[in-house]
């Protein structure tokens, strides 16, 4: 084994810094949010569940392990894109050396990929980001979820998920593709508990609530039977089968934001006009993009409606004949004016004392 000794110079090793050159060995004096995600993360074994994950075929070079301990620690940081993201990382050396790569490896590569007439760039160091992507299309879906799940257990194992009000939403990656995640916003900062990659055309009825219904029913088992108490979603994510089995079969409520194509909304601007419902005023700030603003909302509601018939007729099958829903209609005053048309619509399983206490929740 050949010895190097090292002469310690503060300026010369930040003067090689600049110059981009890679520094054989690397150790942290002080520990920053990287360094604590990914210390957080191996102490709950998450990086140790990855290290099991089967392959669909085997590789050779890099291993598997230290390749998706890798991927594991891009979602921490900035870039949104898998070329950004791990840029960003690989100028981590003490992180690099955390997540079991070698000072070789770090300062000369360890792959022979490169995209580059002149071979390899400081980018590709340790190795050329398409190495990642490949890695991840050699791990299969079921995977990837027995992943996710132990992972999820172990924050609920040590009482990390805090609250009983969760929230789905998805976000589109691209054509053709959604990243749907259940998160539970009960506690001091929202946490992802469960989470799909939906491939395809997401227009077809009832395909997203039935993602919905997957990624609750994971939390649940995960979690325990008690862990959820109120689910907030948009009407794309909830459909009325998915409400009643909610309500009727697992003892969740739901709060959903209603689209005024739906019949139900119709009904609550009928009442609204024809004054059987009476409207009352409200002040409060909220905070949008990090701003508070001053916010002045009217709000009317009603109980007993249904007219939500994929809803009815679920609950009829789990016994409950005579299943009904509230709903509220929210119209803002200040700083805008909203016409009673363009009023924004809550539809719940609960009964809430007023709109004014569905908003804000």
């Amino acid at each position: 084994m050949k010895r190097v000794w090292y002469r310690q110079d503060r300026e010369a090793v930040l003067a090689a810094l600049r110059r981009g050159q890679r520094p054989d060995l690397a150790t942290t004096m002080a520990c920053g949010p990287l360094d604590e995600l990914v210390a957080l993360h191996d102490q709950l074994s998450v990086l140790r569940t990855l290290d099991q994950l089967p392959v669909r075929r085997q590789r050779a070079g890099l291993s598997d392990r230290l390749l998706l301990r890798t991927l594991a620690t891009l979602p921490f940081l900035a870039p949104a894109s898998l070329q950004g993201a791990a840029g960003a990382l690989f100028r981590e050396p003490a992180v690099l050396l955390q997540l079991g790569w070698a000072p070789a490896q770090i300062r000369a590569g360890d792959n022979d990929r490169h995209r580059h007439p002149e071979g390899r760039q400081a980018e590709s160091l340790p190795c050329h980001p398409d190495t990642l992507r490949d890695q991840l299309r050699r791990v299969g879906d079921k995977a990837w979820h027995k992943a996710q799940r132990a992972g999820v257990a172990a924050l609920y194992k040590r009482r990390l998920v805090r609250g009983g009000v969760y929230a789905v939403d998805g976000s589109g990656l691209g054509p053709g593709l959604r990243l749907v995640c259940l998160v539970c916003v009960g506690g001091t900062r929202p946490l992802i508990v469960a989470w799909r990659l939906v491939e395809g055309d997401a227009s077809e009825k009832g395909k997203e609530a039935a993602v919905t219904k997957e990624l609750i029913e994971q939390a649940l088992a995960v979690g325990g039977d008690g862990c959820m108490e109120l689910l907030l979603a948009d009407a794309l994510y909830a459909d009325g089968p998915l409400l009643a089995w909610l309500k009727y079969v697992k003892g969740i409520d739901a709060l959903v934001a209603l689209p005024s194509d739906r019949l139900l909304y119709q009904d609550l601007q009928g009442l609204a006009g024809a004054g059987l419902i009476r409207w009352s005023r409200h002040r409060y700030v909220r905070t949008v993009q990090g701003h508070k603003q001053r916010r002045v909302v009217e709000v009317a509601a009603s109980a007993g409606l249904t007219s939500w018939e994929g809803f009815t007729a679920a609950a009829a099958r789990h016994g409950a004949t005579a299943a009904a829903l509230w709903g509220c209609l929210i119209r803002e005053v200040e700083p805008t004016a909203w016409p009673l048309a363009e009023a924004e619509a809550l539809v719940s399983t609960r009964a809430w004392a007023d709109g004014f206490q569905a908003l804000l929740a």
